[in-house]
């Protein structure tokens, strides 16, 4: 069985220890394996793949869980942690190598297309329909092949039903948010700091926290697959 992590930075391990920040030509960059799925995965014996990657957004994080799907089915347990929405995912024909691929926008940036993105076409409406819509894609994959999965998330406002919320957005939001979940109410980097773990300048949580959070969910993961994990 396959433990496969989904999402950006927070499941790829950015800022920990055994998490070199350079980028590897031709095998993209080294994960973690000090995160809370690793560690999950090492304690129950489970082969653990990574797919998440610093920076990407939902359109994206959903594009891996379908690959994922595909590939494997019901042979891997899925642990997905979607981002924040306003992040953009677009097919950059003019990459910063030279080349063509997948690229994603983020408010931070102060590249050319990310200033006009921002300025012209984006809306926190779009943001929603976009998340949603991926959230719900993957949601249904995972579910029509029987697969076992748990979904975080880093931003309520996608949830948010006070501002830009018709009826198509409502209707995502009610199919989705069963099947979302959080640390006791709060994002992984929100719980980490309301439990006093050491945060990176960068703002992600380090291994203690990660240690934490693989306590805090093992013993799902373990009723998914009707095991029991072995005491440290």
């Amino acid at each position: 069985m396959i433990l496969g992590a989904f999402g950006d930075s927070f499941l790829h391990g950015s800022d920990l220890s055994d998490c070199p920040d350079e980028y590897w030509p031709g095998k993209g960059r080294p994960h973690s394996q000090l995160t809370w799925p690793a560690l999950i995965a090492k304690s129950l014996n489970l082969q653990y793949r990574c797919y998440a990657d610093p920076g990407i957004g939902n359109a994206r994080i959903a594009q891996t869980v379908l690959e994922a799907v595909h590939n494997y089915s019901n042979q891997c347990v899925y642990i997905i942690n979607w981002t924040w929405i306003e992040r953009f995912d677009f097919y950059n024909l003019q990459g910063s190598d030279g080349g063509q691929g997948w690229d994603t926008t983020l408010p931070s940036q102060s590249n050319e297309y990310s200033k006009q993105y921002y300025k012209i076409f984006h809306s926190e409406l779009n943001d929603k329909i976009t998340s949603l819509g991926s959230i719900y894609q993957a949601l249904m994959a995972l579910q029509t092949h029987g697969c076992k999965f748990i979904m975080t998330y880093m931003d309520d406002l996608m949830l948010d039903t006070k501002y830009h919320c018709p009826d198509n957005v409502q209707f995502l939001q009610n199919q989705i948010q069963p099947f979302l979940t959080n640390f006791d109410n709060n994002n992984f980097l929100e719980w980490s700091k309301a439990n006093g773990f050491p945060i990176s300048k960068g703002w992600h949580p380090l291994e203690q926290a990660h240690q934490k959070a693989a306590e805090y969910w093992i013993n799902d993961v373990s009723r998914m697959l009707n095991t029991r994990h072995k005491e440290e």
